[in-house]
């Protein structure tokens, strides 16, 4: 073998190992990825995980020596691409890279109460994240010009926190939170409550006791159903998209005690197991609801005192409404100037499906999880709307931490139905209109109009139903 023959074989050699080398070491999921979209890496060893949430100049750990099947199911893994899916709709795409960035590696443990340094992490990632500025007429570069100023002239966490309140409550966005030490926050007043203030709780126990024959519920009310009165006309309340899991055989428990015996059974899953038993939960449940309901002609479905919770609860619910697969909606996260790749949901038909005709009664309490129940509705025009448009607030709700240790949330997720419409702040529109109050007060209290208990909601489908869907 000549010199230039063994040179070769020499370099093709030294190839095939390199290549071998590299296909191995991406043959494991360990490793630091970049998130795409939504201001976070993730260091994997071992299935032992932590989760940073990060700016340009900031790297503060969410979650520190997690076990990384706990928190997420992996749903693809292929040399420096990774998906992981945290247990919802929406599926999270990380690219990998060869190491944390400086900042991340050292970053300092200290809480930071800097106002500039809070604030300039605050704006970066409203900047880079939030994605409805222009909808809701905010001009953020106008909001850092102004607060340049009033940071020269803040003394203290209370100041900080009302200048940061100030700026997040001009969002009017209800998936906007800022979360602080109570010794912050203004203490209210705790005043005796007016026998003319009705509450929820209030609201519902007289739509059930008034309407219906009689009732049934599940964990605390989260699901009331019955027959209405005189009408072969099901009726469903669901109060909250969450705590379907069944994990109380006992549902006899007063409302105290069943909470902390389901809170206790709660504390020992893991958070992906917590989601498979919501939905193992409306199975269950769903399968005696529509057993106890399979005799009637139609079914009111009430989410007019539900403010959200799982987006995976609720289209599960509403999986057992359909009779065929559809795409009912689609999302993207911002990232930057652009965002993520959109990814459609197609919605499946449960096993046990109902047969007959569906109505949904939407109010503006109607919001979040609850409302892409309702934007799901639109793929199935046999299902009628009914009530006041949903609130308008879709995104699942991201969560960002300070130097200082406090915590905030935004929207960074856009919901469109399938043509591309988004229904951010205006909300899923009813097809057939009641004029409730956004005060949610005067909403309660408009089902009693003098001494008498009245829903005009119910009142209408019952007069469509009776009229030939008029």
């Amino acid at each position: 073998m000549n010199i230039r023959t063994q040179l070769k074989l020499s370099v093709l050699l030294f190839i095939i190992l390199v290549s071998c080398q590299k296909t191995l070491k991406n043959k494991t999921i360990d490793g630091i990825w970049v998130q795409e979209g939504y201001g976070r890496m993730i260091s994997i060893k071992d299935s032992i995980y932590t989760y940073f949430n990060t700016t340009e100049n900031s790297c503060i750990p969410l979650i520190s020596n997690g076990n990384i099947t706990h928190r997420f199911k992996i749903v693809d893994f292929k040399d420096d691409k990774l998906i992981l899916n945290p247990g919802g709709i929406v599926d999270y795409h990380f690219k990998r890279i060869d190491k944390l960035p400086e900042y991340c590696i050292n970053h300092d443990t200290n809480k930071n109460n800097s106002p500039e340094l809070n604030f300039g992490v605050l704006w970066n990632t409203f900047d880079k994240h939030y994605a409805f500025f222009e909808q809701r007429n905010i001009d953020w570069d106008s909001v850092k010009i102004e607060s340049q100023e009033k940071l020269n002239n803040i003394q203290s966490n209370k100041e900080l926190y009302n200048f940061f309140a100030d700026i997040l409550n001009s969002f009017n966005d209800g998936h906007i939170r800022l979360d602080v030490p109570d010794s912050l926050r203004v203490k209210n007043n705790i005043s005796k409550k007016s026998d003319n203030i009705k509450s929820k709780k209030e609201v519902i126990n007289d739509i059930l006791s008034t309407y219906l024959n009689s009732f049934k519920g599940y964990n605390n009310g989260v699901i009331q159903w019955g027959i209405l009165k005189n009408e072969n006309i099901g009726y469903i309340v669901v109060t909250d998209m969450n705590n379907f899991s069944n994990y109380i055989p006992n549902q006899d428990l007063s409302v105290k005690q069943f909470d902390k015996e389901y809170e206790k059974v709660l504390e020992t899953k893991s958070g992906i197991t917590q989601l498979d038993d919501e939905l193992n939960g409306v199975n269950f449940i769903m399968n005696r609801v529509l057993s106890d309901l399979v005799e009637t002609k139609s079914i009111i479905i009430d989410l007019r005192f539900n403010g959200g919770g799982y987006e995976i609860v609720a289209l599960k619910l509403l999986s057992y409404f359909i009779k065929e697969q559809k795409h009912i909606l689609s999302i993207k996260a911002k990232k930057g100037n652009n965002y993520t790749d959109v990814q459609e949901h197609i919605l499946n038909p449960a096993k046990n499906v109902y047969q007959g005709k569906v109505t949904v009664l939407t109010s503006h309490n109607t919001a979040s999880a609850a409302e892409i129940f309702a934007l799901g509705t639109m793929a199935y025009p046999e299902i009628k709307r009914f009530g006041s448009s949903t609130n308008g607030i879709f995104s699942e709700i991201l969560w960002k931490s300070l130097p200082n240790g406090w915590e905030f949330s935004l929207s960074n997720e856009v919901y469109s139905d399938p043509k591309g419409n988004i229904y951010e702040i205006s909300g899923v529109p009813p097809e057939y209109k009641i004029d409730y109050s956004k005060n949610r007060t005067d909403f309660y209290n408009s089902f009693y109009k003098g001494n008498k208990f009245k829903d005009i909601g119910i009142d209408k489908i019952v007069t469509w139903h009776n009229t030939g869907n008029r």
